[in-house]
């Protein structure tokens, strides 16, 4: 056994779904980086699954379109120009991630999640909210949806095939309809569906801190439970929720662990899922 990567012999033959962003991940470099580990998980036997967002991307590109970023109760609005920005933006983005896994030597697929009908979503529903005036409000958060089902088909044959997937989410509602789903969301809900051993979400933070911004209370493991108590406590608030959230959807559903990590950090995918030692935090059953 590698003594510096314990766990590898029990992932041998494993599915692992990845997730990340762009602001997780960074420029060339990291992303070549990322492409290097995603390649060393192959080397292992390891099966990978990639799925990646891009909002901060989509944002930029909206902005260079002169289109506004629409929000109410500070919740961002996908009308219909947005959601066209939304695909095309993550789909250049799948592109670059495709290239630079297929740079670093591996058979790589990049798809949406509405291709096969892999990743079938329904129309959100409208969401209460406090306006500036702190009066409650029902948004309509027009072509966003929610996950209602995954099939596995196509990913499971990708898989055993030697090939990576690369998913991003721009999902089928039926009928030719496409909306724009949470990507940490899609992780969790593939992650269920494929029989995931493990789920990793890529941050741009270390993991779930008892106090923000101090690295030396990151919470290095938790429960299902305790993660329902750190919300409750408000440890875990704001843009965390739908990502602790995803991790809980992922574990409830079978999947062994759920990690947290940071991207800024070295091979942070690799050491997470691979050795003993901490890295950000773990979620578990």
């Amino acid at each position: 056994m590698d003594t510096k990567r314990p766990l590898a012999s029990k992932l041998k033959g494993k599915k692992v779904v990845v997730k990340f962003g762009g602001s997780s991940i960074g420029g060339a470099a990291e992303l070549e980086q990322f492409a290097q580990d995603i390649s060393f998980l192959v080397s292992l036997g390891i099966r990978p699954i990639v799925v990646h967002g891009g909002g901060p991307e989509i944002n930029d590109e909206l902005k260079r379109r002169g289109l506004a970023v629409k929000k109410i109760a500070g919740l961002r609005i996908t009308d219909d120009a947005t959601l066209e920005v939304a695909a095309d933006v993550l789909c250049a983005i799948n592109h670059q991630i495709v290239e630079a896994l297929e740079g670093a030597g591996l058979k790589v697929v990049g798809m949406a999640g509405a291709e096969c009908d892999t990743v079938r979503c329904k129309k959100i529903a409208p969401t209460n909210a406090k306006d500036e005036n702190g009066k409650e409000v029902s948004v309509d958060l027009g072509n966003v949806g929610e996950i209602i089902r995954v099939d596995p088909a196509r990913l499971n044959l990708l898989a055993a095939s030697g090939f990576v997937p690369v998913i991003y989410p721009i999902c089928s509602a039926g009928k030719g309809v496409i909306m724009n789903v949470n990507a940490d969301t899609m992780a969790a809900h593939i992650a269920k569906a494929v029989r995931s051993q493990e789920l990793i979400l890529v941050t741009d933070v270390p993991g779930i801190m008892r106090v923000f911004g101090k690295e030396e209370t990151i919470i290095r493991s938790a429960t299902v439970d305790e993660i329902d108590a750190l919300i409750a406590d408000g440890i875990v608030s704001g843009g965390m929720i739908p990502k602790v959230e995803a991790c809980m959807i992922a574990v409830k559903g079978g999947v062994a662990r759920a990690h947290m990590v940071c991207g800024r950090q070295k091979s942070v995918i690799v050491d997470a899922l691979l050795s003993d030692e901490a890295h950000g935090t773990v979620i578990t059953r």
